[in-house]
């Protein structure tokens, strides 16, 4: 199967086009049951999209480690999958065992909030959600009885109490031990935190196999330090950005600056790369209309996607020979790279700034994008869903965007741009964008293939 995925290369790159992976048909832990229980009450009242549009509010709340792109989209993983198993008979494939209804007759509605407030409230137990659980049922039409708006309730709770255990060995992912390999080329501290989630390849996927099963190939293929950094693709690498992701850049132009930053949204307060995406899927949903239960099932499929993408990524900067340094220190330090090709710059800063103005580099290594990886999966799912050539229009939270939205007409130029703008930022090499990308939309085809419920 051949992907509309074609990349418009700058400062003299080649024009790509990725071609999709053969994906087995193994369907991990799903369960299949028949189609039962009541029809969906009439409500013009999404309790899908609103159990959503809660979840970015949380992401905005949460700060430091709490607010880690893979912690985040686990989150949004762990809620979708519940939702989309409440929302049943329209699920007629489930991600948790089955469970007993109190009535056949229960509202599916009471069920979805029930099954969306037990998990997030595990989750971000310091979070008050009782506002935004009151506004779901209060959507719940009048005419329910109240007997089987009681007995959804119970029945949501089941699935939430499910969905806790199903990850309740997720612990060891979130051990920040990490040693760094202290050589010229591996990631090291750059005046943020300590390495984040250096162990998240362990978390236990959702719809892949297994950690390492869209595992990307190393940079330019080497898998030691010495000889990466001796070659010609490397200095090629580092010295774009050093031009254009520099915070003083004259190569780059006020359009690129515009995408480093709208894509950008590293910062707390802001939805976070991945609560980004979920926007987006919201705002493509209300474009064409999907009703609630379509909902429940393209952002299950979204979130899983997300939250395996993350897995990949830090997989990839952690898990394999090279953890790569960021771009910061591979100009500040150039000079240790045995690399003739490289200059180095010891007053570099990136493009990417704090809330004050100050530079940083995300704490964690370079190979591959998280952002581009995310970008990916999210694409692939979309793409599957809704078409390739659909036309749509993304807004952006980063304090530092000056232009606020911004119109695509496919989902693989979105990823594609998304993808990009670490280079222009000055945080990310464009091996990590491709590597990221080609990873992520093979992960999102698995996932739509193996995961769609028809």
């Amino acid at each position: 199967m051949k992907r509309s995925f074609t990349r418009g290369r700058v400062a003299g790159l080649v024009t790509a086009t990725l071609v999709a992976a053969c994906v087995t048909t193994a369907v991990p832990r799903a369960a299949t049951a028949a189609v039962t229980g009541p029809p969906p009450q009439a409500s013009s009242f999404d309790h899908a999209l609103h159990w959503n549009d809660v979840l970015l509010k949380i992401y905005r709340s949460r700060r430091g480690a709490d607010a880690s792109p893979g912690t985040l989209a686990r989150a949004a993983a762990m809620m979708n999958i519940a939702v989309h198993d409440a929302n049943w008979p329209a699920a007629p494939r489930t991600y948790l065992p089955r469970i007993t209804q109190q009535n056949p007759n229960d509202s599916i509605e009471a069920t979805m909030d029930a099954a969306a407030y037990g998990v997030l409230k595990h989750l971000f137990p310091d979070y008050d959600l009782t506002s935004a659980l009151n506004t779901a049922t209060s959507q719940i039409p009048s005419w329910v009885n109240p007997a089987y708006i009681a007995g959804g309730k119970a029945d949501g709770e089941k699935i939430a109490a499910l969905m806790i255990a199903e990850r309740s060995g997720d612990a060891s992912a979130f051990d920040p031990a990490y040693t760094l390999d202290g050589v010229p080329g591996s990631w090291r501290p750059t005046g943020s935190t300590a390495a984040l989630n250096p162990n998240w390849a362990r978390l236990r996927p959702f719809a892949m196999t297994s950690a390492t099963q869209f595992r990307p190939r190393p940079p330019a293929g080497f898998t030691s330090y010495d000889q990466l950094l001796r070659s010609p693709e490397y200095a090629s690498q580092v010295n774009e950005v050093k031009s254009l992701g520099s915070a003083t850049s004259t190569t780059r132009t006020a359009e690129q600056t515009q995408v480093a930053h709208f894509w950008a949204n590293d910062l707390d307060g802001t939805y976070k790369p991945p609560g980004h995406l979920l926007d987006i899927t919201a705002t493509v949903s209300k474009l064409k209309g999907l009703k609630q239960s379509e909902n429940a099932e393209l952002f299950n499929l979204v979130s899983m996607a997300l939250a395996d993408a993350s897995i990949v990524a830090w997989d990839a900067k952690y898990a394999t020979p090279i953890d790569l340094w960021r771009p910061e220190s591979a100009v500040r330090l150039a000079d240790t790279d045995n690399n003739a090709a490289t200059t180095a710059d010891p007053a570099w800063v990136p493009l990417s700034k704090g809330r004050d103005g100050t530079p940083f580099s995300p704490p964690f290594p370079a190979y591959v994008s998280g952002h581009a990886t995310f970008a990916g999966a999210w694409a692939g799912v979309m793409q599957r869903w809704f078409g390739h050539d659909l036309t749509f229009t993304a807004t952006t939270e980063d304090p530092h965007a000056t232009v606020r939205s911004r119109t695509f007409t496919s989902f693989a130029a979105a990823a594609e741009e998304n993808a990009r703008s670490r280079v222009y930022l000055g945080v990310h090499y464009q091996w990590d964008a491709d590597g990221g990308l080609e990873s992520g939309f093979n992960l999102g085809d698995f996932v739509y293939t193996t995961r769609r419920d028809q």
